[in-house]
């Protein structure tokens, strides 16, 4: 322990969510003979699939490299006239360093915390080193003794008196093996996840010289790359706590994924079910094959829908204006583009469905769909934020197909637009169905609030109270007819509530297409961090150029051949490796840090 604890210190994650995640498995035996662990597997063979098993605890089915039906050294052993279970001296090496992976975590979480002066001096550590490891050589001698010659002892039972005992010493809680198994369970879990934390806390020793936190040149250049005014400081307990929030919200909705039809407890619409079918999941591009509105023809300009200055006006004052009745003749178009769309699940919705946070959810839709596509390049959409926005030229920057909000979002700021700033980015939203009248599912608007002076551009979630927030007390009610457009600025501070019980029923639905438009002479910027989420298509644009390609199409005044042909030929890289390779690297190594929007997630107020 001393000598792993040399290490430094990083997440203390370990040893409680390990609890959580015993106390989430099942009981029982998977009857159908696929894996607790991967629930798309089939239990390999030797294993028993029960994690309560008093011969063999722990066991969840999960055995990718054959361990448990490796005989080899038993084979080797018995030829001498000596009998040896392997897969129990693996259970019993497991066991013992995830106990040495606790006690070391343990160790250096609590060092690099205010309570450094509760543990031994370093000094007094290092000359006790060879008597510690005189003690643990013994430990380890006995250790071996009782697994070779109590073979009918659970691994890991040192034989101190925890599990049944007849005769002799025995410990206050006397435990029954059915018991024993139990918690030696979770305390493989707890292991296990430890292993895994000290790893993370050995990798960042060796690659940042500082095994917990982050030292300040690295918070001020974390902060330049995404702005964030919320990271934490060299907060370890702040880190920890939301790392773990942003895992559970992730675990709900991966449970939510797999249980569905066998958890009494876990409810779906007929939507959810739909959209996490496997059997339906599609690559590539879509063509739902839904006729145009009325009217419209395939390859016109888009339509052009006239705003009053009264209401721009109105915009540029309260941050947000409700246009009625504005995508009316598209909603039954929309209908049908984003039913196909649901049940035909494009493989780039899966990351978003895992969240559980809606029913659907699938960025850059105009990139797959060519019904989504042809709603920007033919609905007045265009002329509408041109008009807004008072520019001559719109682009595409990200689009996202939006289907019930299982959880809600609590006061923020938009901070997905892709890669541009705040004041070249307009959002919209197109409701598919009525809304609202319950007080969730349609956005709420802090009127005004993009005026305000204490809201970083950076920055997502925010407080009410605070700053000058406070000086802007008037909220939009809006309920949202099918087809109403809602057109914010991306500074504007808004929430919105799920249902109760975060449950939309058989029955409901809210369907909605929303995004960030781009006015003219836009320029291209990679914020970095997790605002890469929103630019991960394989272009070249480099920061400082004006945004001026295929993957963020021009809508209006009219579109670009070049960049509409590129699109029909399918020669466009939705998503790009190297950028997906990038983030996943940005996001892992600094996840703490990265997970301010599980602040927002489920907020009511």
């Amino acid at each position: 322990v001393a000598a792993s604890a040399a290490f430094g210190r990083r997440r203390t994650a370990s040893v409680v969510a390990g609890q959580a995640m015993a106390q989430a498995q099942d009981k029982k035996v998977d009857s159908r003979g696929f894996s607790i662990a991967v629930p798309f597997a089939a239990v390999p063979e030797g294993l028993t699939n029960d994690p309560h098993d008093p011969h063999f605890p722990g066991d969840v089915g999960f055995d990718p490299f054959g361990f448990s039906s490796d005989g080899y050294a038993d084979e080797v052993l018995q030829n001498v006239g000596a009998k040896f279970e392997a897969r129990r001296w693996y259970r019993e090496a497991e066991l013992m360093h995830g106990r040495v992976a606790m006690l070391a975590t343990f160790n250096v979480v609590i060092r690099a915390s205010p309570l450094a002066g509760v543990m031994p001096d370093q000094f007094l550590e290092e000359q006790s080193m060879i008597q510690f490891g005189q003690i643990m050589t013994a430990i380890e001698g006995f250790r071996g003794w009782r697994l070779l010659v109590n073979k009918e002892k659970m691994a890991g039972d040192l034989g101190l008196g925890a599990g049944p005992v007849e005769g002799g010493w025995k410990m206050s809680w006397d435990m029954t093996l059915q018991e024993l198994a139990v918690k030696q369970n979770k305390e493989l879990q707890n292991g296990r996840l430890a292993m895994l934390a000290f790893a993370g806390i050995t990798a960042q020793y060796v690659t940042a010289g500082r095994p917990v936190g982050m030292d300040t040149e690295e918070i001020s250049r974390l902060e330049a790359m995404i702005g964030s005014a919320w990271l934490p400081q060299d907060d370890p307990v702040r880190s920890i706590v939301l790392t773990i929030a942003g895992a559970v919200m992730i675990g709900d909705g991966v449970r939510r994924l797999l249980n569905v039809g066998k958890d009494e407890n876990v409810k779906t619409n007929s939507i959810a079910d739909k959209a996490i079918n496997p059997l339906k999941v599609q690559f590539g591009i879509q063509d739902p094959q839904v006729p145009l509105p009325p009217g419209v023809v395939s390859g016109q300009l888009g339509q052009r829908l006239d705003i009053t200055e009264e209401q721009i006006l109105q915009f540029e004052q309260d941050g947000v204006l409700m246009i009625k009745g504005g995508m009316k003749d598209w909603v039954e178009f929309l209908r049908g583009i984003t039913d196909f769309q649901i049940e035909h699940p494009h493989v780039w919705s899966l990351v978003g469905r895992a969240s559980g946070m809606y029913d659907y959810i699938q960025r850059n839709m105009w990139m797959t769909n060519n019904g989504f596509r042809d709603f920007l390049y033919y609905s007045p959409l265009g002329h509408i934020v041109a008009q807004l926005g008072r520019t001559e030229e719109v682009r595409c920057s990200t689009d996202m197909l939006l289907v019930n909000p299982n959880r809600g979002f609590g006061w923020h700021q938009d901070n997905q637009n892709g890669p541009i700033g705040h004041p070249d980015a307009i959002r919209w939203w197109c409701a598919m169905d009525r809304c609202g009248e319950d007080d969730f599912g349609a956005p709420e608007y802090l009127m005004g609030s993009h005026r305000n002076g204490s809201v970083s551009d950076e920055a997502v979630f925010v407080k009410l109270e605070d700053g000058d927030l406070s000086s802007f007390p008037d909220k939009t009610k809006f309920v949202p007819e099918p087809g109403d457009l809602i057109i914010w600025n991306s500074r504007t501070i808004h929430r919105i509530l799920a249902p109760p019980g975060q449950l939309w029923t058989d029955g409901t639905q809210r369907r909605a297409i929303g995004g960030t438009l781009a006015k003219g002479n836009t320029i291209y910027f990679n914020k970095g961090g997790a605002s890469g989420i929103s630019d991960l298509a394989g272009h070249e644009q480099q920061n400082g150029q004006p945004l001026s390609s295929p993957y963020f199409p021009r809508i209006y005044p009219e579109r670009v051949l070049e960049e509409v042909e590129l699109r029909e030929q399918g020669t466009l890289v939705g998503r790009s490796p190297k950028k997906i390779l990038d983030l996943g690297v940005t996001l892992a190594s600094n996840a703490s840090k990265y997970i301010s929007f599980t602040k927002v997630v489920g907020k009511k107020d």
